[in-house]
């Protein structure tokens, strides 16, 4: 993931948690399914780690991703949905 700009970042965060999302639609009906846990294993770790990245260089995406060791950075834009990715 570091080959990717911000934009990409962003749009493979949204893929993964669709994936994720679908993945846990099924597994709501089909609660053994190995397969699908490990698909839903596999995506979850993508997303956490895109995440990760994503913060790392652009900034948070919600407040649960802020780092406040040192300052409250929440409020510190742009942030990703006001237009500059």
């Amino acid at each position: 993931m570091n080959n990717m700009n911000q934009s990409q970042l962003l749009r493979y965060i949204d893929a993964v948690s669709l994936a994720l999302d679908d993945v846990t639609l099924f597994l709501d009906t089909h609660p053994h399914n190995k397969e699908a846990m490990e698909y839903y294993n596999s995506y979850k770790e993508k997303r956490m780690q895109a995440v990760k990245d994503y913060t790392k260089y652009y900034g948070p995406l919600n407040r649960y991703n802020v780092n406040c060791s040192n300052e409250w950075q929440w409020n510190q834009g742009p942030w990703p949905w006001q237009g500059e990715v």
